[in-house]
Formats: structure tokens, C-alpha cells, sequence
């Protein structure tokens, strides 16, 4: 399987500029082997489709405490949000979301 380019859209460069950069360092290494060189439309228990897509979020990625939120187009997989669990929440760039 060729390996996949992994794009970081405007909103999700932004998440990744606010976290840690121990958070920040662990998230890199984890898109460039689950998402670039592993299929990241292959389900498992830390990647899989939402079972309810938004516009712009179809698949879900977790690392830890951080959820990815990503789509892929052809043989580029765009990252839209990155975002934190506390607890049963979630938040995404300092902001409590619902999904």
C-alpha cells in the first residue's frame, strides 16, 4: 500500500499548536502510522467511521486523551479537528463539542 499524504486543514493546525509538546509529538508519529502508512478507511478499535457522519468529519482517530477528526480524498487524508477528552467530554480548540 503507497503511503498517503496527511494534511493538517487551517482549524486542526491550529488544535495542534495548542496542545502540549509532548501531546504534539506523540500525535505526529501516530497520523504518520495510522493514517499515512496504514489504510485509514480500515476500521479498528482507535480508528473508525462516526456512525453519524457531520459535513465535514467522516472518520474518528484516537490517541489517548486526543480524538482526530478526519476525512480521506483519494491518496490525501485531511485532518480537520483535533480534540481532548476530559472525562465524557470533548472539547475542541478550548470549546465543549457535542458530535
Amino acid at each position: 500500500m503507497p503511503q498517503r499524504v496527511v494534511r493538517l486543514g487551517p482549524e486542526a493546525v491550529r488544535h495542534f499548536k495548542m496542545l502540549r509538546a509532548t501531546d504534539r509529538a506523540r500525535l505526529k508519529k501516530t497520523l504518520r502510522v495510522a493514517l499515512g502508512e496504514n489504510d485509514p478507511r480500515v476500521e479498528n478499535r482507535n480508528r473508525f467511521r462516526l456512525r453519524r457522519p457531520s459535513g465535514q468529519f467522516e472518520f474518528e482517530l484516537r490517541d489517548g486523551d486526543l480524538r482526530v477528526f478526519y476525512r480521506v480524498e483519494e491518496e490525501q487524508v485531511i485532518v480537520d479537528a483535533i480534540g481532548q477528552k476530559r472525562g465524557n467530554q470533548l472539547f475542541i480548540g478550548g470549546a465543549k463539542v457535542t458530535l
